[in-house]
């Protein structure tokens, strides 16, 4: 199996149930704020537990929020202390590989469904002191993408639960989205809402976190030059936006050519016993289009947007 997932992350490169979480301990939840199952792409788990984690297994809990609806899809995982448990998103009948190493004696919880896309949050489950690491690798040969990036930790332990998926630490608001000549590169932001979770996962529900992002009544163009006119996008739990979705058609014409810069604002945010919302993290994706040519021809790129105080 280890040579079955060299060969598909080599592929993969080339061309660039409800489960109730009363009771129970958690040390810490980690986000992942992006994945993928497109055919031909992997999105590859990797986990590590601290030295306080039951020998007898830490129980993990995987809640899956995939597709333009942010559906709620959960499991649970295994592991013991000291221990690295690396995977492919996707289970084998939906294009994954498995386990790095087949014979881990680890257990994963995978994700059954091709071609879609999400975030995913990882908890631990048995003691508060056990606190798990991770990262997430993509490589998706049809837009090129090759990415690694570490999993955001929302620094909480309890032991009743309480705090899992709790990302109330998340409190981005602020964002300078800017883009390129959309005749040269293609720019989206896939935004994950971030928030206390904990009741919408406790219940086995979709996380209902909102976030209005407005661009403040101006965008800029290459030149600093401004162009008013009022633009705002709602994203609920997660969702892509792009350039044209923070302006008028009018901005879109100015701008669009030449490259533009939006300073974007989230204006309002669900609060309610299921659903406050805090923050957002938003993951750009640059995709460079043909007429570039070169190396960067038919690259993608993402990261994790900064949210600078202004």
């Amino acid at each position: 199996m280890k040579k079955t997932f060299q060969k598909t992350l080599i592929a993969a490169s080339v061309g660039i149930v409800m489960l109730s979480a009363a009771g129970t301990a958690s040390a810490n939840s980690l986000l992942f704020p992006y994945w993928t199952t497109t055919t031909g792409a992997q999105s590859v788990l990797s986990l590590s537990t601290n030295t306080t984690a039951t020998v007898a297994g830490e129980v993990l809990h995987y809640v899956y929020n995939y597709g333009p609806t942010c559906i709620h899809y959960d499991g649970l995982g295994k592991m013991t202390n000291n221990d690295l448990l690396q995977h492919s998103i996707a289970s084998t009948a939906a294009g994954g590989f498995g386990k790095v190493v087949s014979t881990d004696a680890s257990t994963p919880f995978y994700f059954p469904l091709a071609n879609t896309q999400g975030f995913l949050v990882v908890s631990t489950r048995t003691l508060a002191t056990a606190k798990i690491s991770g990262d997430m690798a993509i490589a998706d040969p049809t837009t090129g993408l090759i990415v690694s990036y570490a999993g955001i930790d929302n620094g909480l332990i309890d032991t009743t639960g309480a705090n899992e998926g709790n990302f109330s630490n998340i409190t981005d608001q602020f964002f300078n989205l800017s883009f390129y000549p959309n005749s040269l590169v293609t720019t989206s932001w896939f935004g994950v809402v971030a928030g206390n979770m904990n009741a919408a996962i406790v219940a086995g529900a979709n996380w209902t976190g909102a976030a209005t992002l407005s661009n403040q009544g101006v965008v800029y163009n290459n030149d600093e030059s401004p162009f008013s006119g009022t633009v705002t996008q709602t994203i609920t739990c997660s969702g892509t936006i792009t350039p044209a979705t923070l302006m008028t058609t009018a901005q879109q014409a100015a701008v669009g050519p030449n490259g533009g810069l939006v300073h974007t604002v989230v204006s309002a945010l669900t609060v309610g016993a299921t659903n406050t919302a805090t923050g957002i993290v938003m993951s750009k994706m640059q995709t460079v289009l043909p007429v570039v040519g070169g190396y960067f021809a038919g690259k993608s790129f993402l990261h994790r947007e900064q949210a600078p105080a202004f």
